[in-house]
């Protein structure tokens, strides 16, 4: 029978360490999957919802909406898509900021984490745990 060595207590500090950080950014990267903003103009006739790059995901024109020139119409849907942007950005900044330095979060909004990050948070923190730490 072998015996597991004696673990070093910095070694065990750092482990809890890094499971700690791991489940925080697995937290993170779930809460990013569903983050959005939402904006509306044209007196409500025009309504955006963005993910948290910024890009829409839905468009709703009540039908009052098409009775507007044309240029008013496409302002309008680009001033709320800016707004959607605007607000998903203040929510993202709410979410990430104590894990990512302001500086790095323009590069977050290229898009949201990929699966296979995800699986990666999760392996490792699922191997952490099964060390014992």
């Amino acid at each position: 029978m072998t015996q597991t060595p004696p673990s070093e207590p910095w070694l065990d500090d750092l482990r809890r360490e890094t499971a700690r950080h791991l489940e925080q950014i697995a937290r993170v990267q779930d809460e990013l999957s569903t983050l959005y903003g939402e904006a509306h103009t044209a007196e409500g006739r025009v309504r955006v919802r963005v993910n948290a790059a910024g890009r829409p995901t839905a468009l709703t024109l009540e039908p009052s909406a098409l009775s507007l020139p044309p240029s008013d119409l496409a302002a309008a849907i680009l001033r709320a898509v800016d707004d959607a942007t605007a607000r998903a950005g203040e929510r993202l900044a709410e979410l990430v900021g104590t894990l990512v330095p302001a500086a790095d979060l323009d590069a977050m909004l290229a898009g949201r984490p990929t699966d296979a990050d995800r699986v990666a948070v999760r392996a490792e923190l699922d191997a952490l745990s099964a060390d014992g730490g």
